[in-house]
């Protein structure tokens, strides 16, 4: 009785414990409002930086950043991070927010999505910016692609050529994985696997004219 009675004690311990503790929650973009249109590309960001004004280090201090895979904290406030980063995947090391523009070695990123707010940030290392064909070349081909949830299946056509007007070869509403071959101006040459099994080559729009994007990289290990 003794016993059962203090694993109990000891359950009910770790329960709160766990209860209470920060839970590190991916962040994907699942629907084409989550994503600026204006986005150019995705900048991975350190833990720790600082935003300015205008892109010089003499410019006005926007703000501090300091975040971790549970909350954003800048100077005046503390936000979510799915209210700053286009993708943050912790257990992969990817932490991307979009940029806007770029100048010599500087970029402009979305730091609240929520408030559109933007500023400039000058990284470490150049290759800390991937413009978006370069985004889309390393991690759709690593990865594989996917749709936004609000992208209509009469959106998800494939078609013989990477232009309006090209032949329609299909198109599918369950898809088991779309694996990336070439990025080509606003499409993509992919092949689809859709739940039959049965694969699909031709190309698929990942962006339309106006920046929407609607197709994007997997990063989460699934």
């Amino acid at each position: 009785m003794k016993k059962n009675f203090i694993n109990k004690i000891i359950f009910s311990v770790l329960f709160f414990l766990f209860a209470i503790m920060p839970v590190s929650a991916d962040v994907m973009p699942y629907y084409t409002g989550s994503l600026n249109n204006e986005t150019i590309g995705f900048l991975q960001v350190p833990k720790n930086f600082v935003l300015y004004l205008y892109p010089r280090n003499d410019s006005q201090v926007v703000d501090i950043v300091n975040w971790s895979d549970y909350e954003v904290k800048l100077q005046k406030t503390t936000m979510e991070p799915s209210s700053m980063f286009a993708a943050l995947v912790p257990s992969r090391g990817y932490a991307f927010c979009m940029v806007t523009d770029e100048q010599d070695d500087w970029y402009k990123i979305i730091y609240d999505k929520t408030h559109n707010k933007s500023a400039w940030i000058k990284p470490e290392k150049s290759d800390d910016f991937w413009s978006l064909r370069e985004f889309y070349a390393y991690y759709g081909k690593k990865h594989g692609l996917y749709y936004m949830k609000n992208i209509d299946y009469r959106q998800r056509g494939i078609y013989s050529g990477a232009y309006e007007g090209s032949q329609k070869l299909g198109g599918f509403t369950l898809i088991k994985n779309i694996r990336l071959n070439k990025v080509s101006g606003n499409w993509a040459l992919v092949t689809v696997v859709d739940i039959g099994n049965e694969p699909k080559i031709g190309y698929i729009r990942w962006r339309e004219d106006d920046g929407t994007i609607i197709v994007f990289p997997k990063l989460l290990s699934k």
